[in-house]
């Protein structure tokens, strides 16, 4: 019996299988020699795109994963702003000439080829993150021998594989373990709810968007296995309402540069990210009185990461994170992390999603913003005096604002620097009107 690589949906794929999906590819030119070349790869079809990452990565390609839903014009601007030699669009496969780039010469790729990301934009422009396969080689080794509460478990990938955190931590490290993920396209939380109850011992790789959501329409008899937890920690509310569902909740913690840097196997508290992956060197803050950024490198190569995120060890020497440094809120001198304030307004009656920001202040340097999502109709000026009570003084949002939705980014994160500004925005519309 032919031994199954991956699944998607439904649906199994071997060895065999993928050969056939990617015979024709293997006989076109560009595809002769690929070591060297950055392809890009925008594919609708998710068995065609492992395929053939698991075809490029061992020849030494280059790839970069472009997320399906992506069109042409952009997935094209992609290949050629990240020097990409060729574009596989579909069917269609076109070079990116040098003429396309405006005589900027195209980017060489790494000796034995290169995985290539775009940072998240959070807090800016993305950017191009080019990481060698072999130092992605490096990480899964790292976590897999780290990781060993999920030697057991089927990976089940409910989150794009385009992305590194579907790609490498949960299709890849599968493989690694020898366990077939299964991947899922088909969003629908009832589809979604009926691979889980196919594969009993999970361990699910998904938004904590997309887990939300699924909690909610879990019957209440039922429970998810394991539930692995990626991006910002979850606020002290959600994360109790997520414990009390899953027989074991997970955090991983990492960024584009260095890949997964901690895993936590047991999420016991908000901001609990856990012990750094053995590969790297992790440097962070003493206490959370005495936070500091986040420095990560890269032990075989000597890279160093600027996280942009504060954090500390606590006397376990599990790392923590409390805010990204240019969300944290300065006022009048005094510290303000968004996650204390938001976990405090989540624990209002009917408040679904809360987001704090900050403004510039004339007095006070920075004071803080606050959005958030509700049930129903709240009276703001109920809800800061009922915040007074369980904030400090310099924690009370000094606006505090019900919409009827939080805008994400297209990597379902919310940007607090873009919330920041439309507020400015706003605001500097209402005085010119």
């Amino acid at each position: 019996m032919t031994a199954t690589l991956f699944y998607v949906d439904n649906t199994p794929y071997s060895q065999a299988d993928c050969d056939h999906i990617i015979r024709g590819l293997a006989e076109r030119p560009e595809f002769q020699s690929p070591a060297g070349c950055r392809f890009a790869v925008c594919l609708q079809d998710t068995a065609h795109w492992l395929a053939l990452c698991l075809w490029l990565k061992p020849l030494g390609a280059s790839v970069l994963p472009i997320h399906p839903g992506t069109p042409y014009p952009a997935a094209r601007a992609l290949a050629e702003n990240t020097g990409c030699s060729y574009l596989l669009f579909g069917e269609q496969l076109q070079e990116v000439t040098p003429e396309t780039l405006g005589g900027v010469t195209r980017t060489a790729s790494a000796e034995r080829g290169e995985l290539i990301q775009l940072s998240s934009g959070t807090t800016g422009k993305a950017k191009t993150i080019a990481r060698p396969w072999r130092e992605i080689d490096r990480e899964l080794a790292a976590y897999v021998a780290h990781f060993t509460e999920a030697r057991a478990l089927t990976p089940v990938v409910a989150c794009p594989v385009t992305h590194s955190y579907g790609l490498i931590c949960g299709v890849l490290a599968a493989r690694e373990r020898g366990i077939p993920p299964h991947v899922v396209t088909n969003l629908n939380p009832r589809f979604i709810i009926a691979r889980l109850r196919a594969v009993p011992e999970h361990l699910l790789y998904a938004s904590p968007t997309l887990i939300s959501l699924l909690m909610r329409m879990l019957p209440e008899q039922e429970m998810l296995h394991a539930v692995m937890l990626s991006g910002a920690p979850l606020p002290a509310p959600v994360l109790t309402q997520l414990r009390d569902r899953c027989l074991r909740l997970c955090q991983q913690y990492g960024c584009s540069e260095a890949g997964c840097v901690a895993v936590s196997a047991d999420v016991t508290e908000p901001g609990l990210l856990g012990y750094p992956l053995p590969h790297l060197s992790v440097q962070a803050g003493a206490s959370a009185g005495q936070p500091d950024e986040i420095l990560i490198t890269v032990k075989a190569t000597g890279q160093r990461i600027h996280s942009k995120d504060l954090g500390y060890f606590d006397h376990r020497g599990q790392l923590l994170f409390l805010a990204r440094t240019d969300d944290t809120i300065n006022v009048a001198g005094i510290n303000v992390y968004p996650g204390a304030v938001e976990d405090v307004f989540l624990g209002y009656p009917g408040i679904r999603e809360a987001v704090a920001f900050k403004q510039p202040d004339a007095f006070a340097g920075e004071r803080v913003c606050l959005r958030f999502v509700a049930d129903s109709d709240i009276d703001t000026d109920q809800l800061r005096q009922w915040s007074r009570d369980r904030l400090s003084p310099h924690q009370v949002p000094s606006l505090i604002e019900q919409v009827e939705s939080i805008s994400r980014l297209p990597n379902g994160k919310v940007s607090r620097r873009l919330l920041s500004e439309s507020l400015a925005d706003k605001g500097q519309r209402e005085v010119l009107a």
